[in-house]
């Protein structure tokens, strides 16, 4: 079915395969079953169909072409004896009539592009059968593309659905590096099938529903918080969340003293202005601010510059490897300096061996994530 994008191209290709040809009406017909529907449709005259009327598809013009009965080419539809007594010559007035079959890219036949005029057209010949045959496979390309484009996004939205209902919430300590204390806690968003929160997070907002899933995330982590004694939470928000009616409503849950907002290098903010006024308040009340994954290459500095972070947090590709990298010892501790210039902590996120945490507290780095085990 022609959805409004690729209808929307298939219509104005049609009026100009019709006037190009210097006929009457041009259509293009999609065959459903037993049935044909129009779905798109240019004309000069009056005619007793219109765009998403559909009919029998036995016996039409259509039926004939893609079967292989009829010749592509009918210059006088009343000396052909197919033709002559046909319904559809009464019933659309067609004198001389041009059709070429549409197939998918797979052979199946998707419908017809036709053409006709009122009068006999002697002079039509395959040449202009050829010109409708080039252009119903641009725009078969196009359908093709545009329904592909919609099974995508049907199968994310799916993802999205289902990463609603199963989305769970590991609480992954925040330690000291000097002695170990664990002094907070980091929300992340764990899911069924193992995918992360960035990458279901990017598939949620190619269909519109990032900030559904991000406040999910957020009222889940809320209530894990509330089950347990911690001393502060962080949790991973856009300002397009944080912009939300309902993200106010989700965070009267917790006191703001608990809550360290964290907002990814990644993100693209719009207004910073608007991002600072929404944070001000719950910052008067204690909470604070962090930006994530510091370091990872697309780093935006002016999330540093613009949001005075209360922590930086340094990405785990970069945190990794330290004893065998100078190169990544020298990107973790310059990150620890802007951190300790910027008056923020800075905490290595995904530290997993004891011989990458044994070079923290020389890199300057005051805190670490270590996953769960």
């Amino acid at each position: 079915m022609l959805e409004s994008g690729a209808r929307t191209a298939a219509a104005a290709m049609v009026d100009i395969v019709r006037r190009e040809l210097g006929l009457e009406v041009a259509f293009i017909s999609e065959i459903e079953g037993d049935q044909r529907s129009f779905r798109a449709l240019a004309t000069e005259v009056d005619l007793p169909i219109e765009v998403g009327s559909s009919e029998p598809y036995e016996g039409t013009y259509c039926q004939m072409i893609t079967s292989g009965q009829l010749d592509e080419v009918v210059p006088d539809t009343a000396a052909d004896p197919l033709t002559e007594h046909a319904f559809h010559t009464s019933h659309l007035g067609i004198g001389a009539y041009l059709g070429v079959p549409m197939h998918r890219s797979s052979g199946e036949v998707f419908g017809t592009l036709c053409a006709f005029s009122r009068t006999a057209r002697p002079e039509l010949s395959t040449a202009e059968a050829e010109v409708l045959r080039a252009t119903g496979v641009l725009i078969m390309r196009l359908v093709e593309a545009e329904e592909a484009v919609d099974h995508r996004l049907a199968d994310l939205d799916k993802a999205v659905d289902d990463a609603l209902d199963d989305a769970a919430i590991d609480l992954l300590p925040v330690c000291d590096v000097k002695d170990g204390t664990v002094v907070s806690h980091e929300a992340v968003a764990r899911f069924a099938d193992g995918r992360s929160f960035r990458d279901r997070l990017r598939e949620a907002r190619e269909v519109g529903r990032g900030v559904e899933l991000e406040l999910t995330v957020l009222a889940r982590t809320l209530a894990a918080v509330q089950e347990i004694t911690v001393p502060l939470v962080s949790v991973s928000l856009s300002a397009d969340a944080m912009r939300d009616p309902a993200f106010q409503a989700i965070i009267a849950a917790v006191p703001p003293g608990r809550l360290m907002i964290r907002f990814d290098v990644d993100d693209v903010v719009q207004d910073y202005e608007e991002l600072v006024a929404l944070l001000q308040p719950l910052r008067r009340l204690g909470a604070c601010v962090a930006v994530d994954r510091v370091g990872e290459g697309s780093a935006d500095l002016r999330h540093i510059l613009m949001l005075a972070p209360d922590s930086l947090r340094i990405d785990p590709a970069v945190t990794t490897g330290l004893g065998d990298d100078p190169g990544r010892r020298m990107l973790v501790e310059s990150i620890a300096t802007l951190a300790a210039n910027v008056d923020a902590d800075c905490v290595a996120l995904g530290v997993t061996s004891d011989a990458d945490l044994g070079w923290m507290d020389e890199l300057g780095v005051s805190h670490v994530v270590r996953p769960l085990v």
